[in-house]
């Protein structure tokens, strides 16, 4: 699998998935140089990124069939984000979104964050990227609690690499039970979370508006899967709960591990672009 990190956030995500063998990764960022590292001058204002974005011919030859482009929306280098995927269109695209603390961020910095997100959606939603998926910094802190201010980046760039991995090899794995289909066409913009099999409560890393699909994946080891007593009909009333509407669309995959905990995820996908005011005028 193909993974590139594009800027700092990006580059940091896509630095913890490159212990596993599954990826080749490669980065693109202002002044990089080594193995894998592809360099953007660097740039004072936003207006001028876009226009000085090199070509990457020799990224462009190594990558195949598929990309996952991890990135953020906040510096400067954002506004080449665009062009750079522009040399990618003959692949698949998938964007990794990584949307920081709205409420650490100053008005300059909203304003171009806020352009970034809308419009790589608009993307998606086109059909020009197979799918983007919408991580928040905000989101992913909560649910790792209690961080310090020193480890605050690091813990959040590792569940979100962490995750983005356990998912990949529960997907590669072999099931015991799946009802699981890809998304619809249409539903392009997703995210992804951890479901508690213990707290049975839903975990997302950004808080989608009108899903239209969920994908559970459960993880369970041995012990559970064999001395667990009603176990399909606890996974099946888990899925009815979480279906929120008659528009939501849920399904779920059972895989058999080798880890000592039951684990799980979730995939959420919807066709609705995230952060307008949009209206779902359809009854439910």
């Amino acid at each position: 699998m193909n993974i590139i990190g594009f800027g700092q956030v990006g580059r940091a995500v896509a630095k913890k998935l490159s212990v596993h063998p599954q990826y080749d990764v490669f980065y693109i960022d202002v002044g990089l140089t080594g193995k894998n590292c592809y360099a953007l001058p660097a740039s004072k204002v936003v207006e001028e990124a876009e226009d000085k974005t090199p070509q990457f011919p020799s990224l462009v030859e190594k990558v195949k069939e598929e990309i996952f482009f991890f990135c953020g929306g906040v510096e400067t280098i954002s506004s080449s984000i665009l062009a750079t995927l522009e040399q990618f269109k003959h692949l698949k695209i998938n964007v990794v979104y990584v949307r920081p603390n709205f409420d650490l961020l100053g008005e300059k910095e909203k304003a171009h964050e806020r352009v970034v997100f809308g419009v790589l959606q608009q993307y998606a939603r086109s059909g020009l990227f197979k799918r983007i998926i919408l991580i928040d910094d905000f989101n992913v802190a909560e649910i790792l609690g209690n961080l310090s201010i020193v480890e605050y980046r690091d813990k959040i760039n590792s569940l979100i690499a962490n995750s983005f991995h356990m998912l990949n090899y529960l997907k590669n794995s072999d099931f015991i039970m799946s009802n699981i289909s890809p998304p619809h066409e249409i539903n392009r913009i997703s995210t992804l979370g951890i479901y508690s099999t213990t707290e049975d409560n839903e975990k997302y890393f950004y808080n989608i508006e009108n899903i239209r699909e969920k994908h559970f994946y459960f993880a369970f080891g041995e012990q559970t899967l064999n001395e667990e007593k009603n176990l399909l009909n606890k996974i099946s009333k888990r899925i009815k709960k979480a279906g929120q509407s008659a528009f939501t669309n849920v399904s779920y995959d059972i895989t058999a591990t080798t880890y000592e905990e039951d684990f799980a995820y979730i995939e959420a996908h919807t066709n609705f672009i995230q952060g307008e005011k949009m209206v779902d005028n359809r009854s439910e």
